[in-house]
């Protein structure tokens, strides 16, 4: 009976553990709004406003903005 009881608890406790850390799980996106672009936390409705993403952290979409919005450098020659 308490072999039963433990093997329930740790099951519960792991599908508890797995809810709660696809709850918390956030994807973030490099959007075009009007003239600028941004990075947001929420799809935007309109797919056609997204850029670049999904990317896990805040950090990796602003490496991707950063490296949206810089300009290229003039191309000499043929």
């Amino acid at each position: 009976m308490k072999k039963a009881l433990r093997i329930m608890l740790v099951v519960l406790s792991l599908s508890a553990f797995v809810f709660a850390t696809s709850a918390l799980a956030e994807e973030f996106f490099v959007v075009k709004q009007g003239a600028k672009m941004a990075v947001t936390d929420k799809k935007p409705a309109d797919v056609k406003s997204v850029v670049k993403g999904p990317f896990k952290t805040k950090a990796e979409a602003e490496a991707a903005l950063k490296s949206a919005v810089k300009p290229k450098p003039p191309t000499t020659g043929c």
